[in-house]
């Protein structure tokens, strides 16, 4: 693997630094890690990779690696991602890309129809869906356990944008953080994940919506803050926020599930649990030793034992196994791609088109139908 992007004192490389090899599933044997020479270099030495294969440009990496590896990983800022990946699917090497994929459906569409033209590989990175607690819950869901799903109500809230530094000035984010195209940069960075764990749990799609969105924080050029209500298919129907307002949650991702037989939470700054429901008023607990776990017990999961919590770098391992098993069907047999657990183009265009309806209803301030 390559890195394009993910300089050591990035946002993200280290975690993906870690992630990847967590399971021996991938090495990291060069990369463009940042347009700074002396970062790229030294993010080369810190990450055990050869200085010599830190390459100036993604041009570069290309040109002198393709031949030496089985995928690139594009870590670069969202709005950077189109032209790297580009540049890569016409090479012929196969993708793994953080979310957001791109910036608009209209940008993903384009390469959804690049990636059918070349039969190509592309993986999006959504950790959250790698935790063992979060697919117990969806195995749950498939087998009938909390009968017919009838309404979710999912958040991810934060505080940066709102929360002072220790002299008492706002905290700093990344420069590309704030600044908003036609999808807000938060619904890039939160909204995705949250389109993409209704869509994990449910296999339902997003048919109508309405929103509002604001700006509460420290940064009055960007929303920071918003409200959604959903219409799924299949009858479900989904309450949606996602802020940087919010003081008090550092990474409150959490979701409630509703069935006919039963509903189920689950808290990602407590992933180890789940809490599980029945329609005789029982109450449960689960975690990874449970009699109930179909699932999050599984001896892939058990790095080590339960009461020694996984946590999110631990999920983002996950999701990199199951990325290796999907590349490495892809490489051997025919170019296929397949696996459940692996997300690409498909759910991209949908969730970006879901983003699209978010921010045109926050305008219009009526119903949105996804197209």
């Amino acid at each position: 693997m390559a890195f394009l992007g993910g300089a050591f004192d990035s946002a993200v490389g280290r975690s993906h630094r870690i992630a990847i090899e967590m399971d021996q599933c991938f090495e990291l044997v060069a990369g463009c890690f940042s347009r700074n020479d002396k970062k790229n270099r030294d993010s080369a030495i810190k990450y055990g990779v050869n200085p010599e294969r830190a390459h100036k440009n993604v041009h570069d990496l290309i040109a002198y690696e393709s031949s030496n590896l089985d995928c690139v990983i594009i870590l670069t800022p969202q709005d950077q991602h189109l032209e790297h990946l580009k540049i890569c699917l016409e090479a012929g090497i196969p993708v793994i890309c953080e979310k957001a994929l791109v910036c608009t459906s209209t940008e993903a569409e384009h390469i959804q129809r690049l990636l059918e033209n070349r039969k190509g590989f592309l993986a999006v990175t959504y950790n959250y869906t790698g935790y063992p607690m979060v697919r117990e819950l969806k195995n749950m869901v498939d087998s009938g356990m909390l009968g017919a799903i009838q309404q979710i109500h999912i958040e991810m809230p934060q505080e940066g944008f709102a929360r002072l530094t220790t002299d008492g000035n706002p905290m700093t984010p990344q420069s590309w953080r704030l600044h908003d195209g036609s999808i807000p940069t938060i619904s890039l960075d939160l909204g995705v994940h949250l389109h993409m764990m209704v869509r994990f749990l449910t296999g339902q799609k997003p048919e109508e919506l309405v929103a509002i969105s604001a700006s509460r924080g420290n940064f009055p050029e960007v929303a920071d803050n918003v409200n959604c209500l959903v219409k799924y298919s299949n009858n479900i129907d989904c309450s949606i926020w996602y802020s940087k307002t919010a003081f008090g949650y550092r990474n409150g991702q959490r979701f409630r599930v509703f069935g006919d037989l039963g509903s189920a939470e689950w808290v990602q700054e407590n992933p180890e649990y789940l809490s599980f429901a029945d329609n005789s008023g029982g109450k449960y607990i689960l975690d990874r030793t449970s009699n109930f776990s179909k699932v999050a017990n599984q001896a892939r999961y058990q790095r080590f034992k339960a009461g020694h919590p996984a946590g999110f770098i631990e999920a983002f391992a996950n999701y990199y196994f199951d990325i290796a098993e999907s590349l490495r069907s892809y490489l051997q047999d025919s170019k296929r791609q397949n696996h459940e657990f692996v997300f690409g183009v498909k759910e991209s265009v949908e969730g970006l088109k879901m983003l699209e309806a978010i921010s045109r209803s926050a305008v219009n301030k009526k119903w949105e139908v996804i197209k």
